[in-house]
């Protein structure tokens, strides 16, 4: 489970299995069989449902199929609910579980205005190609618009993705756009970035931030700093006089690293560290280690680990340590925040001569 590959080995396993229990049914086979990850639609004869049911679940011990059946001509399939019309057709129309609320992402809530245009166009797209009848596009439109008018959308909204959608069936084929950016999303801030942007035909994706879920849902414990990895990582010294502090980064469990920093290394250069703890007999507590950011990507670790270094300049960090090394124009962005000595410094020499009006 995890695997990009998980879906398709599952998918390729479960055509076999439907293959091989209903060429071995000895019964009259299933006259349709379309299956959509783990639902399948099914005809068959009445009189075969349970054999064919008791065939398929002994196919395989470890996967079991649940079975519902047609109620009052109707049954839910997907997002759909498939009605035996009085000619024995097929019809679609929507289907919405007896819990559903019919709430959506308000309109008020603090997400880019492209997130809710493709709530309406989403709605939108599934009342016009589910339903079967006129009528039932008709009915469906309408329930739309009055669930989406409810949760606070303005009727602009809906003529907005309505003009951006004529205007892309009639637009003519333009050249190839350049590669999109993503960016954090910060109202009145990243819609003035996309404009900049576009005007270099580069397309901009907003991405909340910050969001409640993240906030609020944590279903595991937040494990230990020292049991965590993929992280950049601060040490500073235990002894109140010694400033002496080092950041560095990490791909395994940081608990493991830290032991190295205060070992002897028989195969390699000393870390900066142990020679520090060496020369002085001071020591660092685990517990004290600050974790500065999290980073499963090996490069982005790097740059993150350089981007503190310019900001903290740690004494203890030697020159051309860095995997990564940042180009020269970082260099007014990240410089290190002067301290109070430093500003009462200049203030008593005062301004220079150059720039004396």
């Amino acid at each position: 489970m995890g695997s990009p590959v998980s879906p398709i080995v599952a998918n390729l396993y479960m055509e076999e299995m439907e293959k091989q229990a209903l060429t071995s049914f000895s019964g009259t086979k299933p006259r349709h069989w379309f299956r959509y990850v783990d639902d399948t639609f099914v005809i068959i004869k009445k009189q075969e449902i349970q054999s064919f049911t008791d065939h398929i679940n002994a196919v395989d011990t470890n996967i079991k199929f649940t079975r519902e059946d047609t109620k009052e001509n109707q049954l839910a399939f997907l997002d759909c609910k498939v009605i035996i019309g009085k000619d024995r057709q097929l019809l679609t129309e929507v289907f919405r579980k007896a819990t559903h609320t019919d709430q959506y992402l308000l309109f008020q809530s603090n997400h880019p205005l492209q997130h809710k245009l493709g709530v309406i166009r989403t709605l939108q797209h599934r009342a016009e190609q589910i339903p079967t009848s006129a009528e039932g596009k008709k009915k469906e439109t309408q329930h739309v618009q009055r669930a989406l008018s409810t949760c606070g959308y303005p009727r602009w909204a809906f003529n907005k993705c309505q003009k951006k959608r004529v205007g892309k069936e009639t637009q003519k084929p333009t050249e190839a756009k350049r590669r999109g950016v993503v960016v954090p999303y910060v109202a009145g801030v990243s819609e003035k970035l996309q404009r900049i942007l576009w005007q270099h035909k580069i397309p901009t994706y907003f991405k909340p931030v910050n969001t409640l879920r993240q906030k609020l849902v944590h279903p595991k414990d937040k494990a230990p700093n020292q049991k965590q990895s993929n992280v950049v990582y601060s040490i500073h010294c235990k002894d109140e006089e010694c400033k002496e502090h080092y950041i560095g980064e990490t791909k395994q469990m940081l608990q493991k690293r830290l032991y190295q920093h205060r070992r002897d290394n028989a195969s390699g250069p000393q870390s900066a560290v142990h020679l520090h703890l060496k020369a002085t007999n001071h020591s660092f507590q685990d517990s004290e280690v600050k974790i500065l950011a999290k980073e499963n990507r090996w490069f982005e670790r790097g740059v993150k680990e350089a981007i503190f270094v310019k900001q903290q300049n740690p004494s203890l960090n030697r020159n051309g340590g860095l995997r990564f090394n940042l180009d020269p124009v970082f260099s007014r962005l990240l410089r290190p925040k002067p301290t109070a000595l430093s500003l009462a410094n200049e203030v008593k020499a005062g301004p220079s001569q150059n720039n004396r009006c």
